[in-house]
Order: C-alpha cells, then structure tokens, then sequence
C-alpha cells in the first residue's frame, strides 16, 4: 500500500498552506470581504475510506467543484462543500437579498468560481516549487448525494490525497473538502517530485 511517511505529509501540508493562503488572498478580493482559509491537514486515503468519511458526515449532499489538471502527472481536483455550506458562500458573494431559489440558481456559477480560485492556487505552488507546468481545464459544478464516488474515475485511481480546509467569512466558519483522484502513477510521480523537493531544501 503506498503511503506518506511523517516528512512528507509535513512537507505537502506545507505546500498547499502557501497555496491556500495565496487563494483567500484571491477570494478577499473577489468578495471585498475578509476570507480565512485555515492551514489544510493532509492525508492519502484510499477512495472506500474517503466514501465512508464523507458517507458518515451529518450532510450527505455537496456542492462539488472538479477540475482536470494535465502535466508531468495527472490528476483530478475536487473542491466538496456540503450543500448548505456552499449556499452561505453563495449569499456571501450575491448578498442576502436574493431569496433561497435565487441563490440556487446561481450556485454553479458561484461555486465554478470559487472552485477555480482554490483548485488553481493549490496546483500553482507544485508548479512553482517543482519547477513543472500543468494545465487545467474548465472548471465543472455537480450535485452529489451520498453516492459521491460513483463519479466516473478513469484509469487506475485507487488513493485519494485529501485536504481539509475551514473557510472563514465574517466569522462563520465553512468547512469543505479539496480531493485529488491519482493514478498509481501520478501519485509515485508527486512522491518522487516531492523527494526532489525535499533534497533541494536540504530536508532529506
């Protein structure tokens, strides 16, 4: 079973912290609002655990953001917020004078967003620390229920590299998930990216 050992994780949780904090920088502006996005806790998961984690939530339907990245390896970036937390953002970046069927009309454009701001921060700091280039595609909005990983997942992605990160506005606090679905491939290429990484700064 592949796995992080104790550096990694402390390494990758400090990657993704940059970009996280380079994505409420983003979003402050977008909403002309203050935006806390907390340092991201960092775990690889096999997708059956991940199902349950989500599965045994108090919510069992998200709002999730995906998008495809392409590059030195490949991967697919889910940004999940359960349904209600995704509807505060919404009224956070419309305003709460739009009545609750107006809010869910807008929500895929919103989350769309949202998602692309903090998928794109969170891929932008592997480029610039590994010294690679990926390309993103469009960002998508789905609706998910308890059945979340019924999603088509090409190719063979049995780990899952999940974020957890608590989004802050106007002291209300939002938590979501950020996946990235990895081929075996992909995820023994970021590992090995990540071992270069770390000999660069001396670390290992």
């Amino acid at each position: 079973m592949i796995s992080l050992d104790e550096l990694q994780q402390d390494a990758l949780s400090e990657i993704f912290n940059i970009g996280v904090g380079r994505a409420a920088g983003a979003l402050s502006q977008i909403l002309g609002d203050d935006i806390a996005l907390s340092s991201p806790s960092v775990r690889l998961m096999p997708i059956s655990e991940v199902q349950s984690l989500l599965a045994g939530r108090e919510s069992t339907h998200y709002s999730a953001v995906s998008q495809q990245f392409s590059g030195p390896f490949q991967a697919e970036a889910v940004l999940i917020f359960p349904e209600s937390n995704a509807l505060l953002i919404v009224t956070h970046m419309l305003g709460n004078h739009l009545a609750p069927d107006e809010l869910a009309e807008y929500e895929q454009e919103v989350m769309c967003e949202v998602g692309n701001v903090i998928l794109n921060a969170c891929v932008s700091i592997l480029s610039d620390l590994f010294h690679v280039e990926f390309t993103g595609g469009l960002p998508s909005h789905q609706y998910h229920a308890s059945d979340l990983f019924n999603i088509q997942i090409p190719g063979n992605r049995d780990h899952i590299l999940v974020l957890h990160v608590q989004m802050s506005i106007q002291n209300q606090q939002i938590e979501g998930q950020l996946l990235y679905l990895l081929s075996v491939e992909s995820l023994q290429l970021l590992m090995e990216y990540l071992d270069r990484y770390l000999q660069e700064q001396g670390l290992q």
